[in-house]
């Protein structure tokens, strides 16, 4: 009987270290799949800061742990002072600091506590903007200067907002509602009116920078739609986002109008059209699916080749177009909302972080 206990002995030792191995794999693989930090990369360890720099194009970030205003929205300079950073947050209003991380100072009345700011539109100031702001349960905007705050425009119903908006060069202010009308004021927002109205809520804009009679607009389905008029009239493009699975549910639209391409980041991952959104393609940006959607995108306002694009905490950086990507871990927990080149440095780049939950 011995020798049969012996060789019962090792066989449960034998299969103890393969169970060991196979648990060993599976760590390895998980890791490697949920902790894109390549080979020579330089990041920074995950932080729980909302608000990161770089000074190096991207290379390397620094948080900003000072600054209090808690899950960031969207980020923007100060026009008329490049060393202030104005950051709009989801629940704790709008705040100016430098861009250092230091000296936050939060705005007053609808544009502070208890407001969600949603956009800044083109050229703010500290002490001349107009914000996109959900306040008292009712989207506003709000137009403040120096110390006076005015609103240009509120929801008739409360639990509606708007998301996004436009200012063009010759002094149109354009926003879009989750009621699902898109609305144009020639006035500096003394009157408004309807220039379109969409079944569904509106979530999403991207305007052609060198010709603001382009827009792209999303509503909160994912349907797409273009206008070549200023938003007089409208094509549906949804039919070019079916073909992929997950694209329904886009979190950022961007026209980069130097290289002629609309991209799209959604649950499915990040698309590209040459076409104007008539037809789409994938870009080489492979994602593991606990990290979609891609929540946050930008590209370098010194080469229109540099992307940087978001999936929850994680950073992915191409120098040729989307050819090719290196991963950063920036943060443990949370999703990146918003990024922000410095436009006279490029080197200069911001990250604001909100939690994984879709607003719109």
């Amino acid at each position: 009987m011995s020798p049969v206990r012996n060789k019962s002995r090792g066989a449960i030792t034998l299969g103890m270290v393969i169970a060991v191995v196979i648990i060993a794999v599976i760590l390895i693989v998980t890791l490697i799949v949920l902790w894109p930090v390549f080979k020579g990369e330089k990041g920074v360890s995950p932080s729980q800061s909302v608000l990161f720099r770089s000074e190096d194009g991207a290379n390397t970030w620094k948080p900003l742990e000072k600054f209090p205003g808690g899950e960031i929205l969207t980020l923007d300079f100060d026009a008329r002072d490049p060393s202030t950073l104005l950051v709009g947050t989801r629940r704790r209003g709008l705040w100016q600091g430098k861009t250092s991380g230091e000296e936050w100072r939060q705005f007053p009345g609808g544009l502070g506590e208890n407001s969600q700011i949603f956009d800044l539109l083109d050229l703010p100031t500290a002490e001349k903007l107009i914000a996109l702001v959900l306040f008292s349960n009712r989207g506003r905007v709000i137009k403040l200067e120096e110390d006076t705050r005015t609103e240009l425009l509120f929801t008739p119903l409360e639990r509606f907002a708007y998301f996004q908006g436009d200012l063009t060069p010759d002094g149109k202010l354009r926003v879009i509602g989750s009621d699902g009308g898109f609305y144009e004021s020639r006035n500096q927002g003394a009157t408004w009116r309807s220039l379109a109205r969409f079944q569904e809520g509106l979530a999403l804009m991207a305007v052609n920078s060198a010709n603001a009679g382009e827009i792209w607009v999303l509503d909160s389905r994912g349907s797409l739609f273009y206008s070549q008029s200023g938003g007089i009239s409208w094509k549906d493009l949804t039919d070019g986002l079916k073909n992929f699975q997950g694209a329904m549910e886009a979190e950022v639209i961007l026209f980069e109008p130097r290289a002629g391409l609309l991209y799209h980041g959604s649950r499915h991952g990040l698309l590209k059209s040459s076409d104007r959104g008539r037809s789409w393609e994938r870009v080489n940006l492979t994602l593991a699916p606990e990290v979609l959607p891609v929540s946050a995108l930008a590209a370098d306002p010194s080469d229109p080749n540099k992307l940087i694009v978001g999936a929850q905490g994680q950073l992915y950086i191409s120098q040729d177009g989307g050819i090719s990507w290196r991963g950063i871990q920036l943060a443990s927990s949370g999703s990146i909302a918003a990024i922000l080149f410095d436009p006279k440095n490029s080197n200069n780049v911001f990250i604001g972080l909100k939690t994984g939950q879709r607003l719109r």
